[in-house]
């Protein structure tokens, strides 16, 4: 299911794709969707952000005065269409900068105008708690002071959100006992231009930044993660040189994937954190980059995730592997480990979106 967001309203669209594809025979395919459903913001206000949970049934906008909730519904027997209920939402809540449901699709976390974060029981609708970001210890008791969260990221366990402001800090939430964890200051200057958990590791945090780096972070011990030490600064000149800036990121939904895609509208980059990183002209001399694990390994599933990745390795032979798009690109997600979605602007549409020139040189005579 798609959530796509519009100025003043909201689609919901399923998206079909053929299954005809397999990995050793890749294949380029148009996806089909279809409208099932759409919401018009009220008074045609402009919308700020959106979410949709991963049942597809539950999404929610906010504008500037409040958010709002939504269900879908199934047809019921001999009916057709899906039907669009407004569920309640708790009194006073503030109007969101961003929104994210939980895995479970159980909660709904709101990043308020007022500097907090919200986070509201969709059965009771309630909030249940109300995170005030903050950087040390001891300002547990002043004011919200901290910059705008503009994006939030949860773990699949349901036990990590992590908050980012609109200047690169990032806050890490423990939602099952609801105490800020961890505060990791901006990196290098560089904003967060996307990230993630891994679903096979909720206690991994990847994020990429606005100067194209990528950081893996140790969430339970609150360092960064042995990749990063090792990597982070001798990365391929290629990958340094990214086509355009980075702007999200898609993780296999494999248990056992040690791979992320980042991409831009331009192109998309397959990195792989069990692989080694490939020497390049411009990295120093004498460096061995041989690649630590991903994340620490419990001895006793050490040897079956290995075959994992040794197969894995076998099926994407080069690290940071790039594909480059034909036209700008919206979104990259995957749908199933063998599959991608892109959404893709046509350059025509780009084209005739611009304003007409203030003015034209004649040429010739």
């Amino acid at each position: 299911m798609m959530l796509v967001q519009s100025s003043d309203c909201l689609d919901v669209m399923p998206v079909k794709f053929g299954n005809n594809a397999t990995l050793s025979m890749p294949s380029r395919q148009h996806a089909t969707t279809q409208l099932l459903a759409r919401v018009k913001s009220k008074r045609s206000r402009k919308i700020i952000c959106s979410c949709i949970s991963r049942t597809g049934m539950l999404f929610a906008y906010s504008d500037h005065v409040k958010p709002n909730l939504f269900e879908l519904k199934k047809p019921k027997a001999g009916k057709s269409g899906f039907t669009v209920n407004k569920s309640g939402l708790p009194q006073g809540l503030p109007f969101a900068h961003t929104m994210v449901f939980s895995v479970d699709s159980s909660c709904l976390m709101l990043a308020g105008h007022d500097r907090k974060i919200y986070v509201v029981d969709v059965k009771r609708s309630e909030v249940v708690h109300t995170f005030v970001p903050h950087r040390k210890e001891d300002d547990l008791n002043i004011p919200p002071n901290e910059p705008p969260i503009t994006r939030m990221f949860t773990s699949s366990d349901g036990q990590w959100l992590a908050a980012v402001n609109c200047f690169g800090d990032i806050y890490v939430f423990n939602l099952e006992i609801h105490r800020q964890h961890w505060f990791i200051s901006r990196l290098n200057g560089a904003s967060i231009t996307a990230g993630g958990f891994p679903p096979g590791n909720s206690n991994v945090l990847v994020v990429t930044t606005s100067s194209n780096q990528v950081y893996v972070f140790d969430v339970d011990a609150k360092q960064l993660g042995e990749w990063s030490r090792r990597n982070t600064f001798l990365l391929p000149r290629s990958f340094q040189e990214f086509p355009g800036e980075v702007i999200g990121l898609s993780f296999s939904p494999s248990l056992h994937s040690t791979s992320v895609i980042v991409y831009s509208t331009r192109a998309m980059c397959l990195v792989d954190f069990g692989l080694p990183v490939d020497r390049d002209d411009e990295l120093p001399n004498g460096y061995d980059l041989a690649l630590d694990k991903y994340e620490s390994l419990k001895s006793a599933k050490a040897n079956r995730k290995r075959k994992i990745r040794n197969q894995e390795s076998k099926l994407h032979s080069k690290n940071f592997d790039f594909c480059a798009f034909g036209n700008p690109v919206l979104f990259v997600g995957h749908l199933n480990e063998n599959s991608l979605l892109l959404m893709e602007k046509r350059w025509m549409d780009v084209v005739q979106s611009f304003d007409a020139p203030v003015h034209r040189h004649i040429y010739g005579t």
